[in-house]
């Protein structure tokens, strides 16, 4: 796909896809909120999406969560340096730290 610059734009596209399928077919196999949902309108549409997206995210959210918590308590019981590895944040890159330090 040519943009109006004339780039090509189909690696961010591929990588848009294959996030959009990954996100509904979690949304459809594990949550189960678009397995069979009948929805009459584009507004019940929009608010089932809505739903499910939301719902995909606090699902996210605290898987998340709990890895960061058994890495923590696991840390703590055995003190293995592996694990402590883990647990050290990524170097966060200098323009977002920029943007961070802005607020």
């Amino acid at each position: 796909m040519k943009s109006h610059e004339g780039q090509n734009d189909t690696i961010p596209l591929k990588k848009l896809r294959s996030a959009s399928e990954r996100s509904n077919s979690t949304m459809k196999e594990d949550i189960k909120i678009l397995k069979k949902p009948r929805i009459i309108g584009r507004s019940r549409a929009n608010i089932m999406a809505q739903l499910a997206a939301i719902t995909l995210l606090f699902k996210r959210a605290f898987a998340f969560i709990i890895k960061i918590t058994t890495l923590v308590r696991k840390s703590q019981q055995t003190n293995d340096p592996r694990i402590k590895e883990k647990l050290n944040p990524p170097n966060i890159p200098k323009s977002i730290l920029n943007i961070i330090q802005r607020e």
